[in-house]
């Protein structure tokens, strides 16, 4: 596809005026391009003409990514080739380009690009290592406790009809209530909305992610699909791969990794290892295939240092360990 036919596809959806075959047409070029740079060029080059009154900033465009791949329009045009996956990053950052004119068109890229002080929202975003937990307070009075290796998008304030955040990872949520403004939580196309309650939301870069209320009541859903509604002790898996999910009983006073307890509730050591790995910044790697498979419960409490806990689960597992820094071997 030449230059030209990009930029006047470029311009047609900017304008919002780009009809069906032609929004294929650049899905479908995003997608398997091999020249990134040039279109991110052609996509800065629409931004422009439009005003330079706000910038085109790398928050904004990871900030707006998750809403690409929720609107249906986007899912019923691409289909990334498995050959692609390796590129897959390079090309979300190209893809984020057009996030302002994707779901709302160009009325929502204009409302964002706005010189009025009152309709610029921004964003703040905090990123927490392996081995740090952060405790954030929203400015409504939420609380937010951020676990390890986790990213947090919010509003410096809340000044529309909700009050919306994008995560990956976990974190766990006591929300203030606000009938007016509900409170709604971006997990990828997934998507949680409260008034007021307690939850717990886990989505690492796994298959797997799960919503769990300890107060209150959540909905649960994509953009155009409810996959549940949920009341205290209750959690809902959902897999990203294959879209089934599963609503189970939990007991909710588990979810204590917010004061620095360490639980594990029937689980193989290899999903334990990933959550040792971001609660202590190590790196566990297993030279006995047949302990990752190993089930086990067990609690730890505030302050028990990683060495305390490989220890333990050594002794009641049967397996043996070496450590050397912050890598460690299952023997």
């Amino acid at each position: 596809m030449d230059k030209e036919r990009i930029s006047l596809l470029l311009k047609g959806y900017t304008e919002n005026n780009i009809v069906r075959a032609d929004f294929d047409e650049l899905m479908a070029y995003m997608a398997n391009t091999a020249n990134d740079k040039e279109l991110h060029e052609l996509m800065q080059e629409q931004w422009n003409n439009i005003t330079d009154d706000y910038s085109f900033d790398e928050l904004r465009q990871s900030l707006l990514f998750q809403k690409i791949t929720a609107d249906p329009r986007f899912a019923q045009s691409i289909t990334l080739p498995e050959r692609k996956v390796f590129r897959l990053k390079k090309w979300m950052s190209v893809a984020a380009g057009l996030l302002f004119f994707l779901s709302a068109g160009f009325y929502m890229a204009y409302r964002l690009k706005t010189p009025h002080p009152q309709e610029i929202v921004e964003y703040r975003q905090k990123i927490v290592p392996y081995g740090k937990k952060v405790q954030i307070g929203l400015p409504d009075g939420t609380q937010v406790w951020v676990n390890s290796g986790s990213k947090l998008i919010y509003p410096s304030s809340f000044t529309g009809n909700t009050r919306e955040l994008y995560l990956e990872g976990e974190a766990y949520f006591d929300v203030a209530h606000d009938a007016k403004r509900p409170f709604i939580l971006h997990t990828g196309k997934v998507i949680t909305r409260v008034l007021g309650t307690a939850f717990n939301v886990k989505a690492y870069g796994s298959n797997e992610m799960s919503v769990t209320v300890a107060r209150g009541k959540v909905s649960v859903g994509m953009q155009n699909k409810l996959l549940s509604v949920l009341i205290p002790n209750e959690c809902l898996s959902y897999n990203r791969v294959n879209g089934d999910s599963k609503k189970y009983h939990v007991d909710a006073s588990k979810l204590r990794w917010m004061n620095g307890d360490l639980i594990f509730d029937n689980i193989n050591l290899e999903e334990a290892a990933h959550v040792i790995e971001r609660w202590y910044d190590v790196q566990i790697s297993f030279n006995n295939s047949r302990a990752k498979s190993y089930h086990f419960t067990a609690s730890f409490l505030k302050h028990e240092n990683i060495d305390q806990i490989m220890e333990v689960l050594s002794e009641f597992s049967g397996f043996t360990y070496k450590r050397e820094g912050k890598k460690i071997t299952i023997q």
